[in-house]
């Protein structure tokens, strides 16, 4: 029984790891003596192939794999890296105006790196030291916090102030303080003594460096959201360095535990027939109160502020007028499961004047699991349907039972929450502070909308749980491409393009250690480069180096919207946007139709070992020994087709394909024959590697290390396994058919034994089964004949028949006559005057109550 469990077990796991791919356990095999040879075809003819990017739910693709992956430190696409010994926590990134040089927010430092030299070895680079003080760090230990990692100073916000001056605020021990640095000496800002000019922090940068918040600059006033206090427990969102500091009410509840991750500006008076003011949306997850759980669940917000809002005159002083929030839902289109936690959101406006079209990525994750894995989210808000929704219907909650409901009754005017408009300046209300009472004291308790800003679900991963995204609009041959840049919690960096209705995840990068977070992203759009920040350093990638592709089928299956071919070279558009007109390009983002478009031009191989029209690679083996050639693929949706001879390779004792991909063989002959891999791909075929092996012996290779030939000696590893052991090996047949016959011999197994078990238990079956129904039920009490008055008149009493009492103790005839007890004789019961009996048949205990039996009340 247990060796078909374990064994099930074991193969339904297999086929769960390798689809298609088994690994049985089987003896060691024998050495061939010899392999089977073919003639060797001049070309290779492949038929049209389907390759999805990913799988198919609800409509929306999700990718299964990478087109691309490149480790750490790969010649292909190399990146640069700056890091300080003893200096972690690399958050904040700030690019100047000209691109030339990148501000950096580190955990004690702040930097100012030169982007074109201080990323390569022995660059030079500026150091601004700004450390909690001693009087702070002995506060922070005194109320509970760790010295080492909470007592520091973490910068949080890093911003420009002006074209002179930078803001920057910093947790400093949790008690966070803020100051200025000069851009002309990278220096922090005095004042005529020489003392650093610092600033209160509270309601500007967190307290605790785990809090997540935002801020930015508008019009040289400061807006931030953020907690105000040690705890944590007053969250805000303020508007400061400015004459008209303003805030939410924390009394009214208007944010619940919230997670601020970003901000937007968006100009929206340019061109308002309404005469609209600009607004700042702040996005933030937070406990959702309107919904009924047993535990609480986190709703993804976007609220929405006036920059003209000066507060109420009477009402709401100092407090935001124009304060209302509403749900940003991103779901499975299939099922409704939610990602309702949301880790980024990347604002993307053409231009200043087209802010109608301003699109909203958000990156989210969901607090429940889906299965075993954690997956993640990527999904577009567009500026109407975040403009719809608050422009709907309330709600408002009942005080009495706290539920939410939906305002159907007519509102104030002007309408509560929104900017001061023409309609507005018509009833002569020019600012907030001229708001009738009744408007303000409406939007006290009616901040939430009841729409909810629908989205666009653009991408679903269940590998990753991206951490932040970063959007940049190419423009590609043809027409205009969103570039997603999105970092993962593991230090990973994926690069997409949308295609219709689904996502092509171009490559994806290692730029951290695993298990470093990626915590910030900066896109350099003019200059082409990409910034991530995480623990251990910065990071400045190319958005895209497209001389990896070195193929036309390379570059147009790639579909990376940088680069197109051109003059047999796989080149960057916009390097060579002059001369877009002059020659021919060849790009093909939707289709990626190589057939048609590749047909000319000869496919040249990946490696950099292996160029056209160079002859296959001679290798060489020892005798008898186990080696492996290497087929590495530069595509992850490629998939590699093994020649022998121009045949494809079978699975045998001699010749096996690994799941890595590499061919196993064993070194036994002195001609072996000519090994190619190819690489296929969307119809596209090409030969990635070849190889033509020899069997030597050591003689024979010191005889040509001494002609002068250098041969490449594969390395080899020897199978060993002791005397009766099992070696695995991979093949390429499947045993689902075997799979389905243990399983079905399993199942007829464990009904036979259930079987036989109840048939040997039969009896006591019986028996269980019957006490189980005499259990069920109750038996009646029986009356209690009363003693007769009165003798018949002949004196003969009736005859003594035996009481029937089914079990329990009969009363005898000669018993005294029963006796009534009274209710304050039976209260006061004596153990030693009552007798339980217990029927075997039903165990039911009863009482003996003198010449009574009752049932007892335990």
């Amino acid at each position: 029984m247990f060796f078909y469990i374990h064994l099930c077990a074991f193969v339904s796991n297999i086929m769960y790891e390798s689809p298609g791919m088994l690994f049985p356990f089987q003896p060691n095999p024998p050495v061939p003596s010899s392999l089977p040879c073919a003639a060797f075809p001049t070309s290779l003819q492949i038929g049209p192939s389907s390759r999805l990017v990913g799988d198919v739910s609800g409509g929306r693709r999700g990718p299964q794999g990478m087109s691309v992956f490149l480790s750490p430190g790969s010649r292909e696409r190399p990146f640069l890296r700056f890091g300080v010994e003893n200096v972690s926590n690399y958050t904040a990134l700030l690019l100047s105006r000209d691109g030339k040089t990148l501000y950096v927010g580190a955990r004690e430092a702040l930097f100012a790196l030169n982007t074109s030299t201080s990323f390569l070895p022995g660059g030079v680079y500026q150091e601004l030291p700004w450390s909690a003080d001693a009087e702070r760090r002995q506060q922070c230990s005194f109320k509970g916090k760790d010295p080492r990692r909470d007592c520091q100073n973490y910068i949080k916000i890093l911003l420009p102030l002006n074209s002179t001056h930078l803001f920057t605020c910093g947790t400093a021990a949790f008690s966070p303080v803020c100051t200025y640095i000069n851009v002309e000496n990278f220096t922090l800002a005095q004042d005529e003594v020489g003392h650093i000019l610092l600033e209160d922090g509270k309601g500007r940068c967190p307290f605790d460096p785990n809090f997540k918040s935002t801020a930015l600059v508008v019009d040289g006033e400061l807006y931030t959201g953020t907690v105000s206090s040690f705890q944590g427990n007053d969250p805000a969102i303020s508007r400061s360095q400015s004459l008209r500091p303003t805030k939410t009410e924390s009394s009214l509840n208007w944010l619940q535990d919230p997670a601020f991750v970003a901000s937007a500006y968006i100009p929206e008076s340019l061109g308002s027939l309404e005469g609209d003011d600009d607004k700042i949306y702040f996005f933030f997850s937070e406990t959702g109160q309107e919904f009924e759980f047993f535990e609480n669940t986190i709703v993804s917000r976007v609220a929405r502020i006036c920059k003209g809002d000066e507060g109420g005159e009477r009402v709401l002083q100092q407090r935001w007028t124009s304060f209302l929030k509403a749900q940003l839902l991103c779901s499975r289109p299939d099922d409704g499961f939610p990602f309702n936690v949301l880790q980024d959101v990347f604002t993307l406006s053409p231009s200043p004047q087209d802010w109608h079209d301003t699109l909203f990525y958000g990156v989210f994750t969901s607090q429940w699991h889906r299965g075993t894995t954690e997956g993640s989210a990527v999904c577009v808000f567009t500026m109407k349907d975040v403009q719809n929704a608050f422009s709907g219907l309330y709600k408002e909650v009942n005080r009495e039972t706290q539920q939410w409901y939906t305002v159907t009754h007519p509102v104030p005017t002007p309408r509560p929450g929104a900017c001061i408009t023409n309609s507005a300046r018509e009833r002569r209300i020019t600012s907030s502070l001229q708001l009738p009472d009744r408007v303000l004291n409406f939007l006290k308790d009616h901040f939430l909308m009841d729409g909810q800003v629908r989205s666009h679900l653009l991408l679903l991963q269940p590998r990753a749980r991206y951490q932040r995204v970063a959007v940049h609009r190419v423009p590609g041959l043809h027409r205009t491409y969103d570039v997603l840049f999105l970092g993962t919690g593991d230090g990973r960096l994926h690069k997409a393009v949308a295609v219709g209705s689904r996502v092509h995840i171009i490559e994806e990068l290692q730029i951290f250690p695993p298990g470093q977070p990626v915590q910030n992203l900066l896109l350099d759009a003019t200059r082409g480069l990409l910034y991530a920040a995480a623990s251990s350093g910065v990071v400045q990638v190319p958005v895209a180096n497209c001389s990896l592709y070195q193929s036309c089928g390379d570059c147009v299956l790639a579909r990376d919207p940088y680069c197109a071919w051109s003059s047999s070279r796989c080149r960057h558009i916009s390097l060579y946007r002059s001369e877009t007109a002059s020659r021919p390009w060849i790009q093909d983002i939707e289709g990626a139709n190589t057939r048609d478009l590749c047909n000319t031009s000869s496919p040249g191989p990946r490696s950099s070992v292996l160029t056209g029209g160079k002859r296959c690679e001679q290798v060489y083996f020892q005798p008898n020994t186990v080696n492996t050639l290497a087929c590495p693929l530069l595509s992850n949706l490629a998939t590699r087709l093994w020649l022998h001879n121009g045949l494809p390779v079978n699975a045998s004792a001699s010749c096996r394909v690994l799941p890595t991909g590499d061919l196993l063989l064993v070194g036994s002959q002195q001609e072996l024959g000519v090994f190619q891999c190819w690489s296929l791909e969307e119809g596209f075929r090409q030969l990635v590697a070849c190889y033509y092996p020899k069997v030597v012996d050591d003689v024979l290779a010191e005889r040509a290390d001494r002609s002068g030939s250098m041969p490449i000696v594969i390395s080899t590893s020897r199978v060993s396994a002791p005397a009766g052991g099992k070696a695995s090996w991979g093949v390429d047949k499947s045993y689902w058919t075997e799979f389905l016959v243990m399983c079905t011999l399993f199942v007829f197994a464990v009904v036979l034994f259930i079987l036989f078990f109840l048939y040997r238990h039969r009896g006591g079956m019986k028996v269980f089964l019957k006490q189980g129904e005499c259990t069920s039920v109750h038996p009646k009490a029986r009356p209690v004949a009363l003693p007769p008055e009165t003798r018949p008149l002949n004196g003969v009493g009736p005859p003594s028949t035996p009481l029937d009492h089914r079990g329990y103790q009969a009363l005898s005839d000669s018993s005294p006559a029963p006796r009534v007890f009274t209710e304050s004789e039976k209260r006061p019961l004596s153990i030693q005057d009552s007798f339980v009996e217990v029927s075997p048949v039903c165990p039911r205990p009863r009482v003996r109550l003198g010449s009574e039996i009752r049932d007892s009340v335990v």
